[in-house]
């Protein structure tokens, strides 16, 4: 009986819009709870809404009984019904109920009334008008019930609001537009795998002629990493913002991180200042290695050249230096795009040895290569394309974050597009 009320009640939430924050919410409750044919075995036949005050609770909403006629009336934090309320956080009042009061009573309902104390700062009282009810035991379910959903409801949505307000900072952080970098094309995409993600991507002009480019990738996904990444983007800002070199603009965030409380989580960090004439130096702390697809068909990658940041406070990061020549490609990326596995992985007996099937980075080579006579941005959109179909349209599992930079061909120079892919290895 009580598993049925519960799933009752919960299914009835479940229709409840409260986007509109708890007060809305609670008088959408209290329509559902007067006005549905599924309430009316409980003997609910009227409800009433109180928002706490300093000295009182304040009525705002009325369905039914006396109508909304009464909205406006107070009752006084001294009422000992009130006080009966606000210290069981749920009670019914009866003609019997010590400290009940006619004149007070005559002013709300006519008839016994169950009632509930929800939320606080403020709290809200929220009263039904009974016709009839079973016993007194099977009241007080129904009550806490009703109370433990209602407040978990709200609970939930709380949760939702402050999820989509980090959401609403994190996007705040990614640069509005891709900076114009003469004689680069450049595209980026960060999708994150619930709410909020651990990836981030950034790209800020550093001075006249030099272009910072970043991208993060905190372990985990989700609220947690969010924060990891977000500290990420203002510090390696902060060190371009008063010209630290690299190694040293990382090395004193790695310290940071690994200060802040979270030190058993880490993140990944690739960061390279790229010039004009194609020239970059990098860092890249514990990051799946970026790919540079080179005119001559040849793959090589950036290797790290520092552990991810958090766990070390005294890690020493190297820098790496390259030469992006006209018409090669440097693609950056998290490891959401090469660790996307197939929905078959999830029916595999966890205590196997045999590896999931993985998108991986021979794949992701093979997409790139196919479409680097398109520009970046659909060269971007190949790789997210290619991402949906290897798993089948399913949810991400982990964030996914990809940038394509490409320098523009010299007219001096063949098509890119007419070389082969040779072999894939690291270029210093």
């Amino acid at each position: 009986m009580q598993k049925k009320l519960y799933r009752t009640i919960e299914r009835l939430l479940d229709t409840v819009d409260n986007s509109g924050g708890d007060e809305k919410a609670l008088i959408n409750i209290l329509h559902l709870l007067v006005e549905n044919d599924d309430t009316a075995s409980w003997g609910v036949v009227s409800g009433r809404l109180y928002k706490e005050r300093e000295q009182d609770f304040k009525l705002i909403k009325s369905i039914s009984g006396h109508g909304p006629g009464i909205a406006g009336k107070t009752v006084s934090k001294e009422y000992q019904p009130v006080k009966d309320i606000m210290s069981r956080r749920l009670w019914v009042t009866s003609p019997e109920t010590p400290g009940f009061d006619p004149e007070v009573e005559a002013q709300f309902s006519d008839m016994d009334s169950a009632a509930i104390l929800i939320g606080r700062d403020p709290s809200y009282i929220l009263s039904l008008g009974l016709r009839h009810h079973g016993s007194e035991d099977d009241l007080l379910v129904l009550l806490e019930t009703l109370r433990a959903s209602v407040g978990i409801k709200l609970r939930e949505q709380a949760l939702a609001d402050q999820m989509r307000q980090a959401r609403i900072i994190q996007q705040g952080l990614l640069p509005p537009g891709l900076p114009e970098f003469e004689g680069f094309d450049i595209a980026a995409v960060s999708l994150p795998a619930e709410e909020v993600g651990g990836d981030v991507y950034d790209l800020q002009p550093v001075e006249e002629g030099v272009l910072g480019v970043l991208l993060a990738d905190a372990s985990g996904h989700g609220l947690p990493a969010a924060l990891q990444a977000r500290d990420v983007v203002i510090g390696m800002r902060m060190g371009m913002a008063e010209g630290e070199k690299i190694t040293g603009t990382v090395s004193r965030l790695n310290r940071v991180i690994h200060r802040s409380g979270l030190a058993s989580r880490f993140i990944s960090v690739f960061y390279g200042e790229l010039e004009n004439t194609g020239n970059m130096t990098y860092v890249n702390g514990g990051h799946v290695p970026p790919l540079l697809l080179a005119r001559d068909g040849r793959v090589f990658e950036l290797k790290s050249s520092g552990p991810v940041l958090g766990p070390l406070p005294d890690a020493v990061y190297r820098r790496g230096y390259l030469t992006l020549e006209p018409g090669e490609i440097l693609a950056v990326f998290s490891d959401g795009v090469t660790e996307r596995h197939k929905p078959d992985d999830d029916l595999k007996d966890p205590d196997s040895s045999e590896l999931p099937d993985e998108f991986g980075r021979e794949r992701l080579i093979e997409v790139l290569k196919a479409g680097r006579h398109k520009n970046a941005r659909g060269m971007v959109d190949d790789v997210l394309f290619a991402l949906e179909k290897f798993g089948m349209g399913r949810p991400f599992e982990d964030d996914v974050s990809l940038m394509i930079i490409k320098r523009e061909e010299a007219e001096n120079y063949p098509p890119a597009e007419s070389l082969t892919l040779l072999s894939t290895e690291t270029r210093r």
